[in-house]
């Protein structure tokens, strides 16, 4: 399986990075991967020139984005819009299209099966429009690229609005194409860079919203492949827990400490991967 890996990166190093394309290729061999990258920039200035030089020395397959714009903690908006461009231009095609962040890292060789058995996977629970439910209610709601959207494609109608994660993320190559339209359409704008104060997680209505759009209420969208956790305490017994419920293949965060019991644990999971590779 062809598999297109697209990432929002961040940093002032390329260690996670270096990190983080290493652990993908052991627990999704033997697929093949191309990761497109949008390196915000807010990055260190050298942070491209280093990843090139990193994937040439290792073998690793990437692809930057013409244009960086822009990111914030809580939302990869901006630079979903230029990883869907740079992938869409490239002459090669894929069989799914991944889109995770650049703190995310696999624990499970199952996520192999889960691409290849499911065709989306992005979560889809309904809109919470109650800011006591969910914190970033009156922004999603104020933002004027959500009303457009609504009234174009919803009715009118909030209740359409859908709910998900843009962390581990999948669909097929098929569906990417229009979805990166309808996505670029929409949310291709410099709304948040003029409204700096008005970020919200754009991503995790826009995903599950447009997916289910296009595919119908009839097909299931299974969870995406990230776990995020509810808190930054984040131990060995987190990752086993998660691993018995089966519901999720990695875990964003568990990198930010690398001396942690937790990266430990998860480092020797990637070892015994690699093995058994």
């Amino acid at each position: 399986m062809r598999l297109a890996l697209l990432s929002p990166v961040h940093g002032q190093s390329i260690e996670h990075i270096a990190r983080q394309l290493e652990n993908y290729r052991i627990f999704l061999a033997p697929f093949q991967l191309c990761h497109y990258l949008h390196v915000s920039l807010e990055s260190s200035a050298d942070l491209k020139e280093k990843l090139v030089a990193f994937a040439e020395q290792e073998g690793h397959d990437i692809v930057f984005t013409k244009r960086s714009r822009i990111t914030s903690r809580p939302c990869t908006a901006n630079a979903l819009c230029e990883l869907i461009k740079t992938a869409l231009a490239d002459e090669r095609s894929h069989d799914k299209v991944l889109i995770h962040t650049d703190t995310d890292l696999l624990f499970s060789t199952k996520a192999i099966r889960k691409l290849q058995k499911h065709s989306i996977g992005c979560g889809d629970s309904a809109f919470r429009g109650d800011e006591g439910r969910w914190k970033w209610a009156a922004k999603a709601l104020a933002d004027p690229r959500i009303q457009r959207f609504t009234t174009e494609m919803l009715d009118g109608d909030t209740n359409g609005l859908r709910m998900g994660r843009v962390c581990g993320a999948f669909m097929p190559w098929g569906v990417f194409k229009p979805f990166g339209a309808l996505y670029n359409q929409y949310f291709d704008n410099r709304y948040f860079e003029k409204q700096p104060k008005r970020h919200w997680p754009l991503t995790e209505i826009a995903i599950p919203t447009i997916l289910r759009l296009l595919q119908g209420p009839n097909v299931r969208f299974r969870s995406p492949l990230i776990k995020v956790p509810n808190n930054t305490a984040i131990s060995q017994r987190t990752i086993e827990r998660l691993i018995r419920r089966g519901d999720s293949c990695g875990i964003k965060k568990v990198a930010r400490d690398p001396d942690s019991d937790a990266f430990r644990y998860l480092m020797r999971l990637q070892a015994e991967a690699h093995q058994g590779s």
